[in-house]
């Protein structure tokens, strides 16, 4: 009994550590009740597919047990988070040409400042995170991770950091390629501004660039909406992939 009791903990840890983390399921208004019952019925579904374990009576190897599989978890959720932030990465870049990040305020989905567009396009991952079903592809690639890492072995010896520093590197590029056409807008629109302003002194170019900008952004924002939507729902279904290449 102390033995089932102990593989009941360990996935636990494992799964209540990564809804911690993920977002979509770590969203703070959510209370902490509903988060912690949540990872109770997925560990007695886990429970009946992963196969028995044996610890012993030793408080120290379960207590390194238990701590492997809180960083586990944690890092499952990280890699969720950090493909989340390709395009929150994309909004605040576009903020920052149009001069909406002089705005920045807080976000409690994240707990982060954040700006116009950095919510938006985070509000958008989100949404398109549950409408495309995704979260299920997350929590299955969760379950399969018992499989890749099973209860009470862990392997470090593969531990490479190259892949860290890798998936930060491509959570850039994708937002930098998703927030390049309202980039490219907005840098016309300068470019507009400094040739009227050669031309037309009496123009207050200063005055005039701030809201020209913003109504530019927003409309051609609404133009490209149903490509935003589509390349959001692209990053974000690659996920579960990454997931597996870590646990692999």
């Amino acid at each position: 009994m102390i033995i089932q009791l102990q593989k009941l903990i360990l996935i636990f840890l494992r799964i209540t550590s990564f809804i911690v983390v993920c977002p979509g399921f770590s969203y703070k208004g959510f209370p902490n009740i509903l988060k912690v019952s949540l990872s109770f019925v997925f560990t007695v579904l886990v429970y009946s597919i992963t196969p028995e374990i044996e610890i012993g009576n030793e408080l120290l190897h379960f207590l390194l047990l238990s701590f492997k599989e809180v960083l586990l978890g944690v890092a499952i959720g990280f890699i969720s988070k950090v493909i989340f932030a390709a395009a929150e990465i994309a909004g605040q870049l576009i903020d920052f040409q149009v001069g909406f990040s002089m705005a920045s305020v807080y976000n409690p989905l994240s707990g982060t400042s954040a700006s116009n567009y950095g919510k938006v396009y985070y509000w958008l991952s989100i949404s398109l995170f549950f409408v495309l079903d995704l979260h299920h592809a997350v929590i299955e690639t969760l379950v399969k991770s018992f499989q890749y890492v099973p209860l009470g072995t862990v392997v470090l010896n593969e531990f490479n950091p190259e892949g860290i520093v890798k998936l930060f590197g491509i959570a850039f590029e994708l937002g930098l390629n998703l927030s390049v056409p309202m980039i490219i807008v907005v840098l016309v629109t300068d470019i507009a501004l400094g040739i009227i302003s050669k031309t037309v002194p009496q123009i207050n170019v200063l005055m005039l660039g701030m809201p020209l900008k913003a109504i530019i952004s927003f409309i051609a924002f609404m133009m490209i909406l149903s490509w935003v939507m589509s390349s959001v729902g692209g990053i974000i279904g690659m996920i579960p992939g990454y997931v597996e290449s870590f646990l692999r």
